[in-house]
């Protein structure tokens, strides 16, 4: 099954084969999942929400420089505001804030300094 393609230097994702729904990769926030659901949070404040895991995305979107930081949340570096070390959390550019898991910190290693 094809889940991505490329459009000139603008990537895009297409989220649902039936219904043709594509989003430009650069505007996803971060992925937060829910069992066999995975909502992606975009720049503009929209969610869309796939059934399909995280794991599924994930070896696309690890080429484009997203980070798996917990079993449910994927961040884009781009989008993030802020690194609390000590209670262990990412704050989004939009507020939005995603848990760091204790096994994952090490992908955070130069993001925080």
């Amino acid at each position: 099954m094809k889940t991505y393609q490329q459009k000139g230097n603008e990537s895009l994702l297409i989220i649902n084969q039936k219904t043709s729904k594509k989003i430009l990769i650069n505007d996803v926030v971060l992925l937060k999942g829910d069992v066999n659901y995975t909502t992606f949070h975009l720049q503009c404040g929209k969610e869309k929400v796939v059934a399909h895991s995280i794991k599924f995305f994930e070896p696309f979107l690890e080429t484009h420089g997203f980070l798996r930081v917990h079993r449910s949340f994927m961040v884009n570096p781009i989008y993030v505001k802020e690194y609390n070390q000590e209670h262990e959390f990412l704050t989004m550019t939009t507020g939005q804030k995603a848990h760091i898991s204790r096994r994952r910190r090490h992908t955070l290693k130069g993001l925080g300094e």
